[in-house]
C-alpha cells in the first residue's frame, strides 16, 4: 500500500445535500421568465466566511532512536496541513501545530442555478436544471490564481401519476438521508471541518462529512422515483461506476443504488422521516479476471416536533471510505488491495428560536483492518498505520435577518486515531454571512 496521502475530491463532498436545499418547493427560486406554456427560474447564493484552525498538526513517521523509520500513516485521515514543528534528535519531526486563518465560501460553494419547466401534456411536467458552482477563495493561497466555474449539475426531469425519471448528473442515492441532516439542521449556512487538504488550498469545506456522515455527493446516473403513497416512496438509480485506486480499477456494469422513504405529519407538532438505502458495484482488476465488491447500507431518521428538531444516521458496508461513498483512496484498501469495512454514526440536534436556529452534532467514522494490514516487515514492525476513527463534535449558531439573508458563527472539534497509537485533536472556530436567491 503506499503511504501517499490521497486528495480529498472536494467537489463531490461539498456538494453533498443540496437536494434538500433545493427541492423543498424551491423556496428561493426567483422567475425570469413566463409564458402560457414555459417558466424560467433561476436560484443561488454566495457567501464568505472568516475561519481559523488550530491543533496538533499531522503526527509524522515514527522513528527509532537511530532515526530508522519504524512506520507512517498508511493512508489518508486526520487534517493534512502546514504545521510548525521541530527537529527531533533521532532526525525525525515532531507533531507540531496547525494555526491557520481563512476567508473561504464555507460548506456549500457560490452557486448560479438556471432552471426552465413546462407541460407535456395534462398529467406529464418536464424540466431542466443546470447548476454552476465557484469559490471565493484561491487555489494554494495565491491571488493570480483563476477560480475556474464547475458545471456541478446539469439533468432533465419528467414527472407525472406515475412517479418521476431525472437523467443527468444529479444527487446520488446512498447516504442521502444523512448528508440531508448535516444541511438542513447544521451547516447549509457554514462550514464545519475545513476539509482534509482544504485548509492549504481552495473549495468547500466538509460541514459534519467524514465524521459519522458519509457524502452521497452528484454523479451521471438515471433514477426512477415512484409516486408516494401513505408517506413512502422508492427510488431505484443506476449510475456511472466508480474505479478506484490500486488494484480494482476495472468496472463493467452500472452502479446500483436506492433509497426509501417514509415521511408522515405530526399534526400540530411537525413531522417525522424514516429513511434506508444502500448501493453495490462489482470491481475487476486492470488485465485480469479476478473481482471483488463494495456495498453499503445507510439508515436513520429525522424528527421535528415545533421548534426542536433531530437526526439520526448510520452506515455500515465493504469499500465505502471515509468521506464519500465508494471514495478511491489508500483508506479504502489494505496493503494487498483487499476492500476494508467501515462503518459510521451521526447525532444532530437543532433549536428554531424565531429568527436563530441553534445547532449542536456528534458523528464518528470507524475503520477496521483486514488481517493483512497487520503484517510485519523485515525489521519485525507494522510498516503502516492506519487510521482508526474520525470523531467530530459540532455546534453553531445562525440568525436568519431576512429569508435570504443569514448570519453563522459555528464551532467544529476534529478527533482522530491511528491504530498504532496516533493522535490529532483539531479545533474549528468560523463566521460569515449567505445571501440566497
Amino acid at each position: 500500500m503506499t503511504s501517499m496521502r490521497s486528495t480529498r475530491s472536494r467537489g463531490v463532498v461539498c456538494s453533498l445535500a443540496l437536494f434538500a436545499l433545493y427541492s423543498k418547493s424551491a423556496l428561493a427560486e426567483k422567475t425570469l421568465l413566463k409564458t402560457n406554456d414555459w417558466e424560467v427560474y433561476t436560484d443561488g447564493r454566495v457567501g464568505a466566511f472568516l475561519s481559523y484552525v488550530r491543533g496538533d498538526g499531522l503526527p509524522q513517521p515514527t522513528r527509532d532512536a537511530a532515526g530508522n523509520q519504524i512506520h507512517d500513516l498508511g493512508g489518508p485521515g486526520g487534517l493534512n496541513g502546514q504545521a510548525e514543528r521541530e527537529l527531533l534528535p533521532n532526525g525525525g519531526l515532531t507533531q507540531g501545530t496547525i494555526e491557520r486563518w481563512r476567508v473561504r465560501s464555507g460548506f456549500i460553494g457560490n452557486i448560479l442555478a438556471v432552471g426552465i419547466r413546462g407541460q407535456v401534456d395534462e398529467h406529464t411536467k418536464i424540466s431542466g436544471y443546470i447548476q454552476i458552482w465557484a469559490y471565493i477563495e484561491s487555489e494554494q493561497q495565491r491571488k493570480n490564481k483563476p477560480n475556474l466555474a464547475d458545471l456541478r449539475v446539469g439533468y432533465m426531469k419528467l414527472e407525472g401519476p406515475w412517479g418521476s425519471v431525472v437523467a443527468g448528473r444529479q444527487r446520488t442515492l446512498f447516504s442521502r438521508g444523512a448528508t440531508d441532516i448535516d444541511v438542513l439542521y447544521a451547516h447549509r449556512y457554514g462550514v464545519g471541518f475545513p476539509g482534509a487538504n482544504a485548509i492549504d488550498s481552495n473549495g468547500p469545506t466538509s460541514g459534519h462529512v467524514g465524521f459519522g456522515v458519509l457524502g452521497s455527493g452528484w454523479a451521471a446516473g438515471l433514477v426512477y422515483a415512484t409516486p408516494p403513497l401513505y408517506g413512502a416512496q422508492l427510488s431505484l438509480g443506476i449510475f456511472d461506476p466508480i474505479a478506484l485506486q490500486g488494484a480494482w480499477t476495472r468496472t463493467k456494469l452500472p452502479r446500483g443504488e436506492f433509497e426509501l422513504t417514509v415521511e408522515e405529519p405530526i399534526p400540530d407538532l411537525g413531522k417525522f422521516v424514516l429513511f434506508s438505502n444502500g448501493c453495490y458495484q462489482d470491481l475487476y482488476k486492470q488485465d485480469s479476471s479476478d473481482h471483488t465488491k463494495a456495498y453499503g447500507v445507510g439508515y436513520g431518521g429525522r424528527l421535528e416536533l415545533g421548534p426542536v428538531h433531530l437526526g439520526v444516521a448510520g452506515h455500515k458496508g465493504i469499500g465505502l471510505g471515509l468521506n464519500y461513498a465508494l471514495e478511491a483512496s489508500d483508506a479504502t484498501l489494505d496493503p494487498v488491495g483487499n476492500l476494508r469495512r467501515f462503518d459510521g454514526y451521526y447525532v444532530q440536534s437543532q433549536v428554531v428560536l424565531g429568527q436563530v436556529d441553534l445547532s449542536a452534532g456528534w458523528g464518528i467514522t470507524r475503520v477496521f483492518l483486514n488481517d493483512e494490514d497487520n503484517a510485519l516487515d523485515v525489521n519485525g514492525n507494522i510498516p503502516h498505520s492506519v487510521v482508526k476513527s474520525q470523531m467530530g463534535i459540532s455546534g453553531g449558531v445562525v440568525y436568519h435577518v431576512k429569508p435570504w439573508w443569514h448570519l453563522d458563527v459555528d464551532y467544529f472539534r476534529a478527533d482522530f486515531s491511528w491504530f498504532l497509537g496516533e493522535k490529532q485533536v483539531v479545533n474549528i472556530y468560523n463566521g460569515g454571512t449567505t445571501f440566497t436567491w
